[in-house]
């Protein structure tokens, strides 16, 4: 702001010759101050400089990371042979081949703390659940990849507390079932 266009403007007011000295000085010395960059602008400005330098780390390390993951699995898949085109040579291959792919999940429906067993021990409860276990129940897991049942997983007796899975046949929302098969009864860990 010009000396002249202040002057003008205050030889309207009627005022004092030292309030008009003294209030041009401190318009002036804001003037300066607006027109010098802010401390407090550069702090902002710093901060925004860092806040886009992690950004932008963020940005170029989730990249690199898919980048690996598409490499990984490119390179499994690319190891993996390819049996649809290839000849059979011999007849074991033959038969491998023919065969269904082994299952690593078995059906439970019966699972959970047993809460309370019967006199002759054969039948207990789990939550709402009677389950008799018969002459046909298997016990442990079966299969051809399947271990050998512990008598730490596989306990013979049924007692409270023990925790225990299975499978059957029955519908479970009848409140008492036959189990097919017991996979699991063992004592809680201590």
């Amino acid at each position: 702001m010009k000396k002249s266009v202040y002057k003008s403007a205050m030889s309207r007011v009627k005022t004092s010759e030292n309030f008009k000295e003294a209030t041009y000085q401190k318009l002036m010395s804001e003037m300066e101050k607006t027109a010098q960059p802010n401390s407090s602008n550069q702090k902002e400005s710093f901060k925004m400089e860092k806040a886009k330098k992690r950004t932008l780390t963020g940005w170029t390390v989730g990249i690199a990371a898919c980048a690996v993951l598409s490499v990984g699995i490119f390179a499994m898949n690319q190891d993996t042979p390819n049996t649809t085109n290839v000849p059979n040579t011999t007849p074991e291959s033959a038969a491998v081949a023919t065969k269904p792919p082994t299952s690593g999940k078995a059906v439970v429906n019966i699972e959970g703390e047993i809460t309370e067993v019967s006199t002759d021990g054969k039948s207990f409860k789990v939550g709402d659940l009677w389950v008799t276990v018969t002459s046909e129940t298997g016990m442990g897991i079966e299969g051809p990849t399947a271990a050998e049942p512990s008598e730490e997983l596989l306990q013979k007796e049924f007692k409270v507390g023990n925790i225990v899975s299975g499978f059957t046949t029955e519908d479970v929302s009848t409140g008492k079932v036959n189990a097919a098969r017991i996979y699991n009864n063992m004592a809680p860990q201590k």
